[in-house]
């Protein structure tokens, strides 16, 4: 009797099953195919940051060790540059180019007195008001050169 009534079945209501069936496993395997895909994409995306990280930090350290060979011809600039305008040097200069420079005479020096450090924020009115005085010859007395 079972085969009986099994085939009493209509047609059309078993191809239907059968097609649900097909579709149930269509759309698993289109779930699982797009799940794959998001995670390839995503490791894909993570191997590619972690390559422009490398690429970046490969060009700071590029970078810093430019910095550094700049900050040393600065500094090596620095001394250059004290060497040069030491008193030493410029004496060395002047006798090479025989240059004949002899101390200024008292009558063509002079003096500007400035106050304290509050006078900056005098107007320029009393700025201008301020009086320069000749030197001496006996205000040379104290100086050494």
């Amino acid at each position: 009797m079972n085969h009986y009534t099994r085939n009493m079945n209509p047609a059309g209501q078993e191809q239907q099953e059968r097609q649900s069936g097909k579709s149930t496993i269509a759309g698993f395997a289109a779930r699982i195919s797009l799940l794959i895909l998001m995670i390839f994409f995503a490791i894909a995306a993570q191997m590619h940051l972690r390559v422009e990280i490398e690429r970046l930090n490969k060009r700071v350290s590029e970078l810093q060790g430019k910095i550094a060979q700049l900050n040393v011809q600065c500094k090596n600039e620095r001394n250059r540059k004290e060497m040069l305008t030491g008193w030493q040097n410029i004496q060395t200069k002047i006798r090479k180019h025989r240059l004949n420079l002899r101390a200024a005479e008292s009558s063509q020096v002079s003096y500007l007195e400035l106050g304290a450090p509050r006078s900056f924020q005098r107007s320029i009115q009393t700025a201008q008001t301020e009086k320069i005085r000749p030197r001496t010859g006996q205000s040379y007395a104290g100086v050494r050169y």
